[in-house]
């Protein structure tokens, strides 16, 4: 008697199951969603990417369809940002520098040398780059659903190992069109030099350029310990990137749909800060397994050179947009 009491509870209980699962398919409409990113399909953002595609599919029964498009097919991180703006892509994952261009302000946060490490520079999107960005990404027909963490970036070369600002003083350095990064090499005496990413790997092993600077994920998903022999631990730029989606879009949908997708950014936006900030020391020893030379640079000798970039990036900016970022950092560098 009792089997069949659990049984029968079973049965009521697939049963609701199977019923609350057909009411939420029956509640969105099919759709397709397109989600573009520019990283390789090793890395933590695609596998982000993913998690955010699966997690919205599962809750909406099968419904809505998140296309995920890796390694810049529909184009560079400016390309994205720009459809997305346009109202011709419905989501992408676009670095804070190149959202520069919509935003000013935003050129704030490419200022280097801001965070002590992954904690607080979490603590300070959180309780104030989300909003303050979105603020100014609304005329622009853009909204920001998350914050995926791309990391530190360091400082790679060949054959010129790094204790101090000085040994990059004179050298050829890839930096990308990041305002911050290059005012901060800039500062230093490096000869920064603006080659498109896709040109690095290249450029590197032909000694066009001497070395160049990234996420240690990044210099090991792209294979770039095969052109580069020294590692400096440099952490003087925290890179983050923005799940971003155009705000017609968003605001067309059904507003448990949009709950949905906030939801899932955050989550896939958790993952990339675990993956990432989780994720460096076993990737370091791997880069030093692949053969490179691992230094830790001293901080002081960049800090102290870096008032020029603070100044330019000011400059940029605006004043009170980087008083108001800076009053954020030194209000978020200890949990409440």
């Amino acid at each position: 008697m009792q089997i069949k009491k659990i049984a029968a509870a079973l049965g009521v209980a697939a049963c609701a199951f199977l019923s609350a699962n057909a009411a939420l398919a029956a509640e969105f409409a099919a759709q397709t969603i397109r989600l573009a990113h520019t990283a390789q399909t090793a890395h933590a953002h695609h596998e982000a990417a993913l998690l955010f595609a699966k997690n919205v599919s599962d809750r909406t029964g099968g419904k809505v369809n998140v296309e995920v498009y890796p390694a810049g097919e529909l184009g560079d991180q400016p390309a994205l940002a720009e459809q997305i703006t346009m109202s011709a892509l419905d989501m992408a994952v676009v670095s804070l520098g190149n959202l520069a261009m919509y935003d000013k302000r935003l050129n704030a946060m490419t200022a280097p040398f801001l965070f002590a490490d992954y904690d607080h520079a979490h603590r300070t999107i959180d309780n104030f780059v989300m909003d303050w960005m979105n603020e100014g990404l609304e005329q622009h027909d853009a909204v920001g659903l998350s914050m995926f963490d791309y990391g530190f970036r360091h400082t790679t070369t060949k054959g010129v190992p790094v204790h101090s600002a000085e040994d990059l003083k004179g050298q050829k350095i890839r930096v990308p069109p990041s305002t911050g990064l290059l005012a901060a090499f800039d500062a230093i005496g490096a000869n920064t030099q603006r080659l498109a990413y896709s040109e690095l790997y290249t450029s590197l092993k032909q000694g066009v350029v001497v070395g160049q600077e990234n996420p240690v994920q990044t210099i090991l998903a792209d294979s770039l310990f095969e052109t580069q022999d020294q590692l400096a631990l440099t952490k003087h730029y925290f890179d983050c990137q923005v799940l971003l989606a155009n705000k017609t879009f968003i605001d067309s949908l059904d507003p448990e749909l949009v709950k949905i997708l906030k939801e899932e950014a955050v989550n896939a936006q958790n993952l990339t800060r675990d993956r990432i900030s989780n994720g460096e020391a076993d990737a370091i020893e791997k880069l030093k397994a692949e053969g490179m030379t691992v230094t830790t640079p001293d901080r002081e000798s960049f800090v102290t050179k870096m008032q020029p970039a603070y100044d330019k990036i000011a400059e940029l900016a605006g004043k009170d947009a980087m008083k108001a970022l800076l009053d954020a950092v030194e209000a978020n560098k200890a949990a409440k």
